[in-house]
């Protein structure tokens, strides 16, 4: 598992032997489906970051390019899609750029 060299250092940047991992011990995981070249996820790096440091959730980034069998098992056909999972297990998806306040207000709905 590598970290991504962010401020806060907690958005986790997952290949495909990591995802079960860590999606599997965490109660709530936001994982962001990406490419280095979409400019949205570019503009989605702070609002990821923003809810590292202050939810509960895993919050991690999966590149399609080079996890492709993930993202294919996931249905991230378009960059970027979001899967949230609760106790391991997928419960949601969107699709395109969210914002920060979106984002937070699906978390909060699988919190305990």
């Amino acid at each position: 598992m590598v970290l991504q060299t962010a401020a806060t250092d907690s958005v986790v940047s997952l290949g495909d032997d990591d995802l079960d991992t860590v999606v599997g011990g965490s109660q709530v995981a936001l994982a962001e489906f990406n490419t280095g070249w979409c400019g949205t996820c570019k503009r989605m790096k702070p609002a990821l970051e923003a809810l590292a440091a202050d939810t509960d959730a895993t919050i991690l980034t999966i590149d399609i390019e080079s996890n492709l069998e993930t993202a294919i098992e996931f249905g991230a056909q378009s960059t970027p899609t979001f899967v949230l999972f609760v106790d391991g297990q997928p419960v949601k998806q969107l699709r395109g750029g969210q914002t920060e306040e979106t984002l937070r207000d699906l978390i909060a709905q699988y919190r305990d």
